[in-house]
């Protein structure tokens, strides 16, 4: 039996970001198919978890800046690596582990399979301001551009990606695989007052502030609601500011983390999904989105110019008061909402079901 070792910073049952999801997804499939011995390694796993049908591997514990970078597990992870002796290792999520796995496959007879998650695995480092937490994050990135570099298979989620990858190393991505997601189970009724969702994990790069300017400029538009759910930020400050921000805003409510499977019930009523996010990879909340008839209007990310070739959505190009523009547009038009999201839902059945796994099975098994 083939010995696959998933390799990601996070497990599912500690983050729920969009390449967890992801890989929780690849991980039921192959442990479904009772083909392959499956192994899970992450730094941070929840300790009340336990794993069907596959075994967990938790790498290390560091605290204070040890925390902030990968590479400080070189020797724990490479161990546990030698110990479980993998056939492939799947690794998603760039960072110094992406490095520490290629050179285990290097010496071991291993394969590589990277699958790039955001547009930033395939740049350059970019630096704003020498600190130390700078100096780890650089380190890490020169052990993921080693990883770049010698995997031996690379993924990507977009012909964008692909383009960054070869720009800037030199290769080409083996297969360009879309996120995935179930069918929807939930039954969709848009019957409700208008919703406006927001939807991921509260941090500076996903920008919540515009999305609480936008619902303050909405004020006018009666029975329009605006919903903000997601992870809290990791700073009780931070934290208790954004609340306080939300709390002025009478249309707009916060309601924190929920499961998926709640996320997605709400999408199922909603009629617009908003992203203010500066970069994703390719954002696991549009798919949902799309899956139950809600068009996306986006501030920034456009994964492949998608929103505006398919006609599923709108990218605002960085300008704020256009976002604005767009969602007053299209909370005001009932049939340009419908039949933009009739269209999403058909994109994404044909292009994010689960059967894109089967292409990302036939690498696993290459000899």
């Amino acid at each position: 039996m083939k010995k696959i070792a998933i390799l990601l910073p996070s497990h599912w049952s500690a983050i729920q970001g969009g390449a967890e999801y992801q890989a929780k997804l690849i991980c039921r499939h192959l442990v479904d198919s009772g083909r392959y011995e499956v192994h899970w390694l992450s730094r941070r796993i929840h300790p009340e978890y336990r794993a069907q049908g596959y075994t967990t591997h938790r790498i290390a514990a560091h605290a204070g800046l040890r925390a902030k970078a990968f590479f400080f597990d070189h020797q724990a992870l490479s161990r546990q690596l030698r110990d479980i002796r993998p056939d492939v290792i799947y690794q998603r999520v760039g960072s110094a582990y992406t490095g520490i796995a290629a050179r285990h496959a290097l010496k071991h007879n291993c394969r590589l399979i990277w699958h790039v998650a955001l547009d930033t695995d395939v740049t350059p480092f970019l630096v704003k301001g020498w600190r130390p937490s700078t100096l780890l994050k650089f380190i890490d990135k020169r052990y993921l551009e080693y990883g770049v570099r010698h995997a031996s298979h690379i993924v990507v989620q977009t012909h964008d990606q692909n383009r960054l990858l070869g720009q800037y190393y030199g290769r080409r991505a083996s297969m360009l695989l879309r996120n995935l997601h179930p069918l929807p189970a939930e039954t969709l009724d848009k019957s409700g007052s208008l919703t406006v969702l927001w939807i991921a994990n509260l941090k500076p790069a996903k920008q919540p502030e515009i999305f609480i300017r936008l619902a303050q400029a909405c004020l006018d538009m009666q029975q329009v609601r605006f919903v903000m759910i997601g992870e809290a930020f990791p700073g009780a400050d931070q934290q208790r500011a954004f609340e306080h921000a939300v709390a002025a805003v009478p249309n707009l409510t916060y309601l924190g983390k929920l499961p998926i499977e709640e996320v997605n019930a709400r999408l199922a009523r909603a009629h617009l999904f908003v992203n203010t996010s500066l970069v994703e990879g390719f954002a696991n909340t549009f798919i949902q989105a799309w899956m139950r008839q809600v068009p996306v209007l986006s501030l920034n990310v456009d994964p492949d110019g998608l929103l505006e070739q398919e006609r599923i959505g709108l990218c605002a190009g960085g300008s704020e008061p256009e976002l604005l523009n767009a969602v007053r547009t299209w909370l005001a038009d009932d049939a340009l909402r419908e039949q933009t999201g009739k269209r999403a839902q058909c994109y994404a059945e044909q292009n994010h079901s689960e059967r894109n796994i089967q292409a990302l099975i036939d690498i696993v098994e290459m000899q």
